[in-house]
């Protein structure tokens, strides 16, 4: 019911509306004057269509040729991309990477020098999905963990996200939808032990597409619709097994500094049913409210369930040493389902570190 609920929303939000693509596609058949016009309406807001309106001014495609107008245009592209990079400090390092690719001696066989562009600068198309982050101290206040192969946790612990996403495909049923494919490992680590033993790691890989709304007319408060399928477990077996498989629909709507994303989820049946009382702690959904404000970033999400128990997690995070790319990052808890390990026990918690994502 949440999948068809979420086709039938679909279907109502994602009405005509000019895209890059659509004024592409148009320029590509030769309709240089139709496509002329599509991008005079896109140039302002897409560095891309600005500087293919530069080169038909250039050219005098669809329009008269007109060189200051060209001129004017390729210098909006081109502020437009270097407001993009500016603050990636990212850039550096794939200076020097560049530099490691320009001292290799050249061959004659393109496709062999294209191997090695891609071994020497490591251009993969990883980007990152949930928050990346580092927390050296995570303090338990409330609250008792399970005991992990015999050994007893204590309250504090250092904490440690990884999330990555792939996008492998784009625009196949012309509705500017992105396909993705995604990993993120959340690890409790008990640092300060004597053994310094992992008390949980859960795995969490997922496939989903994306459909965004934003180019919908003015005063749309969806503005985009998300459809994924996932697994989560905590790779161990027998008594401690904890996993599941799920089917999600997420909404990310917006009201002028306020975001929020809605997300519904429902529970695939599976062979092992490890934990068949898992969904009435994890509950069938999440509101996630986003507050932007300056530099600073505050999230909240709430999780509830049929059955009176939920969740609610605050994460605030601010950028570090006036970097743009590394933020001091706090995270506070209270409630169930912080890892799957503990999914049945109320835990509180309070965490403070660093993020490389927001």
């Amino acid at each position: 019911m949440k999948l068809l609920f979420a086709a039938i929303l679909l279907s109502l939000c994602l009405d005509a509306s000019t895209s890059f693509e659509d004024a592409h596609a148009v320029y590509k058949e030769g309709e240089y004057k139709k496509s002329f016009e599509m991008f005079k309406k896109l140039a302002k807001d897409d560095s891309d269509a600005a500087y293919i309106l530069a080169y038909m001014y250039e050219h005098g495609e669809g329009c008269e040729a007109d060189k200051e107008e060209a001129s004017k245009w390729y210098k909006i592209s081109s502020e437009g991309y270097y407001k993009q990079t500016k603050y990636n400090y990212s850039r550096e390092i794939e200076k020097e990477q560049k530099k490691l690719y320009t001292s290799l001696d050249r061959l004659d066989q393109n496709e062999t020098e294209d191997t090695m562009r891609q071994y020497s600068q490591s251009l993969y198309n990883f980007k990152a999905h949930n928050a990346n982050y580092f927390l050296p101290i995570s303090y338990r206040y409330e609250g008792d963990y399970a005991n992990t192969n015999g050994h007893e946790a204590k309250e504090i612990e250092t904490e440690f996200q990884i999330s990555v996403k792939f996008d492998i495909a784009a625009n196949i049923l012309g509705l500017n939808e992105i396909y993705s494919i995604a990993y993120t490992q959340k690890s409790f680590w008990q640092f300060y032990s004597d053994s310094a033993f992992f008390r949980e790691t859960n795995y969490n890989p997922e496939a989903f597409v994306m459909f965004p709304t934003s180019e919908l007319s003015d005063g749309r408060l969806i503005k985009s619709i998300r459809l994924a399928i996932a697994h989560e477990s905590n790779g161990r077996g027998g008594d401690e097994e904890r996993s599941w498989n799920f089917l999600s629909s997420s909404f990310l709507l917006q009201y002028k500094t306020l975001f929020a994303e809605l997300k519904l989820w429902t529970r695939l049946p599976d062979s092992y049913d490890y934990n068949p009382d898992l969904i009435d702690y994890m509950g069938h959904g999440h509101i996630k409210f986003m507050v932007p404000y300056k530099k600073h970033l505050i999230d909240m999400k709430l999780k509830y369930s049929y059955n009176n128990k939920g969740a609610a997690e605050i994460n605030y995070s601010y950028p570090a040493f006036g970097r743009d790319d590394l933020f001091l990052y706090v995270k506070l808890f209270n409630g169930y389902g912080e890892s799957l390990i503990d999914y049945n026990n109320r835990i509180k918690k309070f965490a403070i570190g660093f993020s490389i994502s927001r």
